[in-house]
């Protein structure tokens, strides 16, 4: 019954994207290919104005809202299709994230927040930004913290979704070979294996972005922070992109120019950065498996460099912490390094 009910219905203009596709397949068969594909044409080429109803409303309310929150706002245009919540659940084999009242395409504050942290480990220098989120040997930089927070401590923004002012949704398709090696079937790729297309939507158009204090931070000691966060989220949408498949060039997103210009440029509020502190950043960023091999190059590298004793030993101290703690030092004593490390904690002879 509920088939014949569903076979019955036409798509209109202002039909709610997310309900038709997380809701409405017509088959009988699983492995009905054609009913996915179907699925995916008629959800594309979904666009502001025509739909969904209410939601130019919304969007004034919600730019006004930022507003009376003291948020700053920037606009920021797709440079490459954009595609968000490929993996979240669907009657698909892939997902879209989409507002559940108005069906559009929308970037999740989390996303943006989540990006620009790991940006700011893994492209900024200095022991401010730096973080390490195992479990063993969680730590985070003071720059880290004051933006992006903890799990302990809330940061100084608030990242806001990221609405569509215009849009397309359009159809799209990847082609994975190798389906059962992925699949962990332990069979080897080969190349007489069959692609399978696997049909999925993306997204082009333009994003308001906005980006705020939290309740009860100054303005003085937060603004300078608020500038910063806005560099790094700029360089890691432009260079990286925001959502999945960016290794292959989706999500990259060109934010408009700053609507105001300030008195002097802004500069992470985070320590100096000194050849010891990005050594200490390289050595943080270790594995407990390339320790081994990787730990002794630094030391030997830490011990060549032309800085004050004090600074060698501060990080020399820090290396020996770690290395005693995963017993990387034992039967290591004849070792050059591990003299030199104890040299440089004033223990060598």
């Amino acid at each position: 019954m509920r088939r014949n009910v569903l076979k019955s219905l036409k798509k209109q203009d202002s039909t709610h994207a997310g309900l038709w596709l997380d809701k409405y397949i017509v088959t009988t068969d699983p492995g009905d290919k054609e009913a996915k594909r179907n699925l995916v044409a008629e959800v594309s080429g979904q666009r502001v104005p025509k739909v969904p109803k209410g939601y130019g409303d919304f969007l004034k309310r919600y730019r006004a809202g930022l507003r009376a929150l003291g948020a700053e706002e920037r606009q920021g245009k797709t440079q490459s299709r954009l595609v968000v919540g490929l993996g979240g659940e669907s009657v698909l084999e892939t997902h879209l994230t989409l507002h559940r009242t108005y069906g559009v395409p929308y970037i999740p504050g989390s996303a943006l927040k989540g990006l620009s942290s790991r940006f700011a480990a893994t492209r900024l220098q200095g022991e401010a930004w730096a973080r390490d989120l195992d479990p063993k040997r969680f730590s985070c930089g003071e720059g880290q913290k004051a933006l992006f927070g903890t799990t302990e401590e809330a940061g100084l923004l608030i990242f806001f979704d990221a609405l569509p002012i215009e849009y397309k949704i359009h159809p799209d398709v990847m082609t994975p070979h190798h389906s059962a090696y992925y699949g962990g079937e332990g069979v080897p790729p080969a190349d007489w294996d069959t692609p399978i297309p696997v049909p999925f939507l993306s997204v082009t158009g333009k994003f308001v972005f906005a980006l705020g204090l939290a309740p009860g931070v100054e303005p003085a000691q937060g603004r300078p922070w608020l500038e910063v966060a806005w560099q790094i989220l700029e360089m890691a949408l432009r260079e990286e992109g925001v959502g999945a498949k960016t290794t292959s060039g989706y999500g990259r997103i060109q934010l408009d120019k700053p609507s105001h210009s300030p008195a002097t440029p802004p500069a992470p509020p985070a320590e100096a950065t000194s050849p010891v502190d990005e050594l200490l950043r390289q050595f943080d960023s270790l594995k407990e498996k390339d320790l081994p091999s990787q730990a002794p190059q630094l030391v030997v590298k830490l011990y060549g460099l032309e800085v004050p004793a004090a600074e060698k030993a501060r990080a020399a101290q820090k290396i020996w912490k770690r290395l005693e703690a995963e017993r990387q030092l034992k039967g290591k004593a004849e070792k050059r390094w591990y003299q030199q490390l104890q040299e440089m904690l004033g223990q060598g002879s």
